[in-house]
């Protein structure tokens, strides 16, 4: 390998771990002294996706058009081009490069951004279809996860008994020690935006999709969900060591942790058994267009993204997911506040200043956000889920949203 090749290796396994300064460092400096054409090629893709990342699009299409003359088959550039043309309105020109390009050979990421011009064509039938193909694709990425994990951890929290008081007395696991804010829900329902908000104040720490409880419930031995209240002060406190060390080891640094991961609903249980003191945020979105977001996005497959390769599965997953919510406030008593994410996007100074307000952090003087639009978008595929709508429409009602 030669160290042009090395040092390339070097950006990409930055930019992977989230070290976007350092990537972008490595790949300028090779884009500036490197005669290697293929490096250079390369080195100006991946500088164009995190250009993109951080919503710099006129630098991103400079960097994927210089790539793709360099090397018009290269992936990453075409992506990063196509996006560019895309968010610049011009979804138009991106259609017209990938349709030149048979629709059986493109990428998942290139059939995905097909999808998207589609839909900001105003094609939606054709946008759906591209997608539902995308999802298809990406369900043979990995034929070994367990797709019945998920339910049978449904299944098994429902049936578990209610939690039963426990003493927090001096001295026991629960006592003393930090308590993390928790944010939670369904996929693509704003847990990742409130994270963020809230992440920009210097005395919390984010800790974004760290299967940190994950960590915590090893050390139960079995007993999550249905043996919670045999759980001994021992297994509590090792279950906490386990999840801090899991925090410490992806989010390190001081103040106060915010996980956000939407599954952890599934968890509250567990979490208010090893945190009875900290708050519990359960963020909830139309329910059709949660559905439909998560079934448009193109989520690596595992265990529990498995249930969004299709519609139909979408659907009956996030009613099980969120009827299960239901029965762990009201029958469990496990203690949530709701934030909805239409609120969220249009008040989110509002929101962010309570919640932070709850935990003891202060925002005068912090970060001010801008509202955002909240235009429904699964109206433009009401016929591929009218199958489901009998299912989800009463989920709406309770959730607060009339039937439209």
């Amino acid at each position: 390998m030669t160290y042009p090749e090395e040092a390339l290796a070097h950006g990409v396994a930055c930019h992977r771990a989230g070290q976007l300064a350092e990537a972008r460092s490595v790949y300028e400096a090779l884009i500036s002294h490197s005669l290697d054409t293929r490096v250079n090629g390369a080195a100006l893709a991946h500088l164009a996706t995190i250009h993109l990342r951080q919503n710099r699009v006129q630098e991103a299409q400079m960097a994927a058009s210089q790539a793709l003359e360099r090397n018009d088959d290269n992936g990453t550039a075409l992506w990063a081009w196509v996006q560019c043309e895309r968010r610049l309105g011009r979804p138009d020109s991106s259609l017209n490069t990938l349709n030149r390009r048979s629709t059986h050979t493109l990428p998942p990421q290139l059939l995905h951004e097909l999808a998207l011009s589609y839909e900001a064509m105003g094609e939606h039938r054709k946008a759906f279809l591209a997608f539902k193909e995308v999802k298809r694709r990406l369900s043979f990425a990995d034929l070994d996860v367990d797709r019945s994990l998920l339910l049978r951890y449904l299944e098994n929290t429902s049936r578990s008994p209610a939690i039963e008081a426990r003493q927090c007395t001096e001295g026991s696991p629960t006592a003393s020690g930090q308590n993390p804010l928790f944010i939670v829900g369904f996929n693509e329902s704003g847990i990742t935006e409130l994270g963020q908000m809230l992440g920009q104040h210097p005395g919390i720490r984010l800790a974004s999709e760290v299967p940190a409880i994950d960590a915590a419930r090893k050390k139960l031995n079995g007993k999550d969900p249905s043996g919670l209240n045999n759980v001994t002060n021992t297994e509590i406190s090792d279950a906490r060591k386990a999840y801090f060390q899991t925090i410490n080891h992806h989010a390190p640094g001081d103040g106060i942790i915010v996980d956000a991961l939407p599954l952890n609903l599934l968890a509250s249980k567990l979490i208010h058994t090893l945190f009875p003191e900290s708050e519990i945020i359960h963020c909830v979105r139309n329910p059709m267009d949660a559905v439909i977001e998560t079934f448009f996005k193109p989520y690596a497959l595992n265990n529990v993204t498995c249930h969004f390769d299709r519609l139909e599965r979408t659907a009956l997953t996030y009613a099980g997911v969120l009827t299960l919510a239901q029965q762990l406030v009201t029958e469990h008593e496990v203690p949530m506040a709701t934030v909805h994410y239409e609120d969220l996007m249009t008040h989110p100074g509002t929101y962010v200043e309570a919640i932070a307000s709850s935990v003891g952090i202060d925002w005068t003087g912090q970060h001010r956000f801008a509202p955002r639009s909240t235009v429904p978008r699964w109206t433009n595929y009401r016929a591929e889920l009218s199958r489901w709508l009998p299912t989800l429409q009463p989920l709406s009602e309770t959730l607060g949203y009339p039937a439209k």
